[in-house]
C-alpha cells in the first residue's frame, strides 16, 4: 500500500490527524577475514513510524508495512492507554522536493580482499578482519495537513581489526573511518593499524598517580556519545543529569566549544529535520566552556514554553556533535613531552559516564610518551575522573577532528592531571 493510499484510508476510519515517517535504507556490506569473503549483504528496507491523535490521545505505532490493520492497532492503543501525555503533530502544509535514497554504488570487492596482502611484511599478524559498507538512506514525513518533507544522505564505513601474536601473547588493534564522499584510503588505514599493533611488543605497567594525557579522537568521540544523554531536557527535568541549572554558567575550560551541526552534508549524520519534522540547525551547545542550551524535542519544549531545538530522534539525541578544533594548535605530543596517549577505553554494557553524577571510571588503553615520542604501550589501567574535571583540565585542543562514531567527532585533547591507576 502506498503512503497516499494509507493517508486516504485514515479518514474512512475517523482519524483526521495522522502523521507518518517513512525510513528507507539501501546498503551494501562486505566483510572479509584474512583475504577471504565472509559475507556480502545487500539491504533494501523500508519502515514506518505512525503517530495519530484519536479521542484526544496521542498513539504511536512502528511497522514495516502499511495496511488497514494498522488503523485497528492505533484505535486499540487509544482505547487501552490509561493516561495521555503531551505530544505534538505538525500543523503545517510545508512541502519539499522528495528525496529518495540513491541506488548504492558497487563495492570494489577485490580491492577490499587484496588488503590482506599488506600483512606480508608484518610476520606477527595472525588475523586481519575488515568490514566495509556503503549506505544511502532517507527520511520522509507526511501528514493529513499537507506536510510532505524529506531528507537523504550517503555514508561509507570502514572498520579494520588486526590480531597479532607477539612473544606468546595475543594483541588486537582496530580503527573505524566514516566518510560521505567515498574517499577513504583503505590501504593507509590498514597500514596504521598494522604498525600500531607492534607497539605492544613493549608494554609497561604504570604507577598510580596524576598524569598529563592526550586523549585520542576515538576516545573523546565515544565519550561525547555518552555525554549527549546529559544534555537532554527530559533528563534535566527528571533530575537524572548533573547539568541541571548550569545554563549560561562556565562549567568547562574556556578552550572548549561543542557544536552540533546536522546540516553539514560532509558529516555522517546529515539531516534537514528531526523525526518530528522540526528543522535542524547548527548550534553551539558549549561555547568557550559555557553551557548555552539543552536539547529539546517538542514535548519538552511545550513543557518549557519554548521552541524545540530539533533533537527528536530515538528519544532526545544529537547528530554530528563535535568538539571544535583549534586551527592554530601546536604538535600535542611535543607539548605533552612526557605522559600518556590514551587511545581508547573498554566499552561494556555498564555505565562509563554516569549522567546523574558526571563520574567517569574507565579501563583505558594507550601508549607511553617520552620527550614527545611514543616509546611503548601501557598495560590496561583505570582512569578515574568526572566530566567536569576532564573538560576543565584541557590545556590544548588539536587542529583536526575525526568522526570516530557516526554521530560524534573530536580532535585530540591535551588534558592535565588525570588520575590513573593500574588495573
Amino acid at each position: 500500500m502506498s503512503i497516499e493510499e494509507f493517508l486516504n484510508l485514515s479518514k474512512t476510519h475517523g482519524i483526521d490527524n495522522l502523521q507518518l515517517i517513512e525510513f528507507q535504507d539501501k546498503s551494501l556490506c562486505l566483510s572479509a577475514l584474512n583475504g577471504k569473503q565472509k559475507n556480502f549483504i545487500t539491504t533494501n528496507d523500508t519502515s514506518y513510524e505512525i503517530k495519530a491523535k484519536i479521542n484526544k490521545k496521542y498513539v504511536k505505532h512502528k511497522t514495516n508495512y502499511l495496511s488497514e490493520e494498522v488503523f485497528t492497532i492505533l484505535k486499540e492503543k487509544a482505547l487501552n492507554i490509561e493516561s495521555n501525555y503531551e505530544d505534538f503533530l505538525i500543523e503545517e502544509d510545508k512541502k519539499t522536493k522528495i528525496e529518495s535514497p540513491k541506488e548504492v554504488e558497487k563495492i570494489e570487492s577485490m580491492r577490499i580482499l587484496n588488503l590482506y596482502s599488506l600483512i606480508r611484511k608484518y610476520h606477527y599478524i595472525t588475523d586481519l578482519e575488515i568490514n566495509y559498507s556503503v549506505s544511502n538512506t532517507s527520511k520522509r514525513i507526511v501528514n493529513l495537513k499537507g506536510l510532505d518533507i524529506s531528507t537523504s544522505k550517503s555514508l561509507e564505513e570502514f572498520y579494520v581489526q588486526a590480531t597479532a601474536k607477539i612473544e606468546g601473547e595475543a594483541y588486537t588493534e582496530d580503527d573505524t573511518i566514516y566518510s560521505t564522499s567515498r574517499d577513504i584510503n583503505f590501504e593507509d588505514v590498514v597500514e596504521n593499524v598494522l604498525q600500531n599493533i607492534l607497539l605492544n611488543k613493549k608494554k609497561r605497567k604504570i604507577e598510580a598517580g596524576k598524569y598529563n594525557v592526550i586523549l585520542s579522537e576515538t576516545f573523546t568521540s565515544c565519550l561525547l556519545g555518552e555525554f549527549i544523554k546529559m544534555l537532554s531536557k527530559e533528563e534535566i527535568r527528571k533530575k537524572t543529569s548533573c547539568l541541571a541549572d548550569k545554563i549560561d554558567k562556565c562549567i568547562f575550560s574556556p578552550k572548549l566549544t561543542i557544536i552540533e551541526d546536522p546540516t553539514n552534508r560532509n558529516y555522517p549524520s546529515y539531516t534537514k529535520f528531526d523525526n518530528e519534522g522540526i528543522s535542524t540547525y547548527k548550534k553551539e551547545i558549549v561555547k568557550k566552556g559555557v553551557l548555552k542550551t539543552y536539547l529539546y524535542n517538542n514535548k519538552e519544549a511545550i513543557i518549557d514554553n519554548r521552541k524545540s531545538t530539533g533533537n527528536a530522534y530515538s528519544g532526545i539525541s544529537a547528530v554530528n556533535l563535535y568538539i571544535e578544533e583549534n586551527s592554530n594548535s601546536k604538535d600535542l605530543f611535543k607539548e605533552l613531552s612526557n605522559g600518556l596517549y590514551i587511545t581508547k577505553y573498554q566499552q561494556t554494557g555498564g555505565i562509563t559516564l554516569n549522567p546523574t553524577t558526571g563520574d567517569i571510571s574507565l579501563q583505558v588503553y594507550g601508549q607511553v610518551i617520552e620527550e614527545g615520542k611514543v616509546v611503548s604501550t601501557f598495560e590496561p589501567s583505570i582512569l578515574t575522573t568526572t566530566i567536569f574535571e576532564l573538560f576543565s583540565n584541557i590545556k590544548e585542543i588539536g587542529s583536526t577532528k575525526e568522526f570516530k562514531t557516526y554521530k560524534t567527532a573530536s580532535p585530540k585533547l591535551l588534558v592535565e592531571n588525570m588520575s590513573i591507576s593500574s588495573n
